[in-house]
């Protein structure tokens, strides 16, 4: 057999990752692999990703291979920034062109965009080089901005990306940009779902079903890597449960206001009636089309059973109960003990920690506990994400 070149595999896998991209269906995993595909096919040592969000920019995902080198955390920051001409990522969702900056500190002062230095200084990071492409639509409208940053040599030294690499980056802003669309009308067909959930439970608010989904993921990364799940598996099943989890309770649409909205604890019946969610988000998700499909009815219908045997609605044991749904209930109680409720105020971290390691004795799945552990300071990074 004909051995491949160099080329001939750097194609297969362009077109590998862009299979991939028009695959995911939940925003934010597509956006953080938007970033991963793109850094690796420009060498770039970090990036950024923005999505247009009407007069603002939302500062998303961002990765940093120099800072994670140093075994710091890269920090689940969200915020937002104009859409003008005053910053790079600005003028490129303005303007729709590709911004290709050599270094960042020798922008002309006739430039109508400066660089901002400031996180450079708290992260303790120089930032040279700076590829800024735009998310364009089939309508020809900016979606988002991808930033690379950084182009590196094979020695892993700082220098400007070649012209060759807006070509690479514009494939993949264009893939994205495709992508990204059909992520958006995915992601607002299921929170239209989270409302109607919401406006009978009022605790069960489109922050908490992101906290929840994306405590999922992260616990659920932790364990692929340790089990070398291959990374095309764990992009597609991070992808499906990232969505799933956000539909953990959507039965509770067929529960009375009366138990809903009940200021306080629950009687025992009352507690016998609210445990029926389970079964009725089951019934709701039961036409089983996809892998998503399933993965939703099963977190749905076993997300409160235990590890021990002493859940609902099945009194399901051990490996009985569907992987997921053991990592979406770590996920639930998690939040559930972090958040306000009309009979608590939220738990410190410290008696949140030691809650989760005695319900690892019993309700969850004690294989578990180490990648909950393990990721307990990026949940609470996800946490201040999504605050209340």
């Amino acid at each position: 057999m004909k051995r491949k070149s160099p080329d001939d595999e750097f194609l297969e896998r362009i077109l590998a990752a862009g299979a991939i991209l028009v695959n995911i269906g939940d925003i934010d995993i597509l956006l953080e692999q938007i970033l991963t595909e793109a850094r690796f096919f420009t060498n770039a040592d970090a990036g950024s990703v923005y999505t247009v969000e009407g007069s603002v920019l939302s500062f998303c995902h961002s990765q940093n291979e120099t800072i994670v080198s140093r075994g710091q955390r890269i920090p689940y920051t969200r915020f937002t920034i104009p859409i003008s001409t005053a910053s790079m990522a600005g003028y490129v969702a303005s303007t729709g062109k590709i911004l290709n900056i050599d270094n960042v500190r020798e922008i002309p002062d006739e430039a109508p965009y400066s660089f901002d230095d400031s996180y450079d200084k708290i992260a303790k990071y120089r930032t040279k080089s700076v590829l800024t492409l735009p998310l364009i639509n089939n309508r020809q409208t900016v979606v988002g901005v991808l930033q690379l940053i950084n182009a590196r040599t094979h020695q892993r030294e700082f220098v400007p990306f070649q012209s060759k690499m807006e070509l690479l980056g514009k494939y993949y802003a264009t893939l994205g940009a495709l992508a990204l669309e059909r992520a958006m009308m995915t992601r607002t067909l299921l929170m239209r779902m989270v409302k109607m959930t919401e406006f009978r439970d009022p605790k069960e608010t489109g922050q908490h079903v992101n906290r929840v989904g994306s405590y999922a993921v992260a616990i659920y990364d932790s364990w692929a890597n340790a089990n070398n799940v291959s990374d095309k598996d764990q992009i597609l099943n991070r992808d499906i449960l990232r969505m799933a989890a956000m539909l953990h309770d959507v039965g509770k649409t067929g529960i009375s206001d009366s138990i809903l909205k009940k200021p306080g604890m629950l009687s025992e019946k009352e507690r016998t009636v609210m445990e029926k969610h389970c079964e009725i988000g089951a019934q709701v998700l039961h036409n089983c089309e996809s892998t998503f499909d399933e993965m939703a009815r099963d977190i749905a219908l076993n997300h409160h059973e235990n590890w021990d045997g002493s859940g609902y609605p099945n009194q399901l044991a051990g490996e009985e109960i569907p992987f997921m749904a053991r990592i979406t209930s770590i996920a639930d109680v998690f939040d559930a003990l972090c958040s306000r409720r009309a009979y608590k105020s939220p738990w410190p971290d410290e008696k949140v920690l030691e809650e989760m390691e005695k319900l690892f004795l019993n309700k969850f799945d004690p294989e578990l506990r180490v990648h909950f552990i393990s990721q307990f300071e990026a949940l609470k990074e996800i946490r201040s994400s999504y605050p209340e």
